[in-house]
C-alpha cells in the first residue's frame, strides 16, 4: 500500500514530463527495457534496493549503464529517485506509470493466469475476445501458475473469469459434499 502511495506522484510526474517533451513512446520503451532488466538481472535489482549504496553511486551507475540506450528524461528521473532515496519504489512507479499510459489510451489490462505458457495465437484470441467483451482495447499480462492445473483465470478490471481446473474441481468437491 505504501509503495503505491509513494509511486503515484512520481509516475504522474514522469508521464506529464514525457507528454510535455513529446517523448512518451521513448519513455515507454525505456520502462519496458528497465522492466526486462529487473526480471533478468539480480545484480541490478540489488543495486536498486541496496540501502548501503549511496544515491550518488546509484545515479552514476545508472548514467553509465544507460547513457547510450535511454532517453535523458528517463536517466534524470532515475537520478531524481536516487537523490530522494526512492529508487526502491522503481517497480511500483513503473507499474503505476503503465496504468496511467493504459488509462490515457483507453486500454484495459487483462491479467491472464494459465498452468502453462500460452502461445501467441492464444494470446491474440484472448485479446480479441476480451476486447469484444469490454468494448475497449485490451493489453494482456500473462503469468503461469501450475497450481491451477489447467484452464485459465482472467482478471479484467474488477471482473474475474475463473475457468481453471482447480476451481472446477473445488466446485465439484463442494457439490459432492452437499450430497
Amino acid at each position: 500500500m505504501r509503495d503505491i502511495r509513494v509511486a503515484k506522484p512520481y509516475a504522474r510526474a514522469l508521464y506529464a514530463a514525457a507528454v510535455e517533451q513529446d517523448a512518451l513512446a521513448s519513455i515507454i520503451a525505456d520502462i519496458d527495457q528497465l522492466r526486462e532488466l529487473i526480471e533478468q538481472s539480480e545484480e541490478f535489482t540489488q543495486l536498486i534496493h541496496s540501502p548501503v549504496l549511496s544515491p550518488q553511486f546509484k545515479s552514476e551507475t545508472f548514467q553509465q549503464l544507460f547513457a547510450d540506450t535511454m532517453q535523458p528524461l528517463t536517466i534524470n528521473f532515475f537520478k531524481l529517485l536516487a537523490s530522494k532515496q526512492r529508487e526502491r519504489y522503481l517497480i511500483a512507479i513503473m507499474d503505476v506509470f503503465s496504468e496511467i499510459v493504459d488509462a490515457a489510451a483507453g486500454r484495459l489490462v487483462a491479467k491472464v493466469t494459465t498452468a502453462v505458457p500460452i502461445t501467441s495465437e492464444q494470446e491474440e484470441r484472448f485479446i480479441q475476445q476480451l476486447s469484444t467483451y469490454s468494448g475497449k482495447q485490451v493489453r494482456l499480462e500473462t503469468t503461469t501458475d501450475a497450481q491451477i492445473q489447467g484452464g485459465f483465470i482472467v482478471q479484467l478490471d474488477d471482473t474475474v473469469f475463473d475457468a481453471s481446473v482447480a476451481s472446477q474441481l473445488q466446485r465439484l468437491k463442494q457439490q459432492l459434499a452437499k450430497g
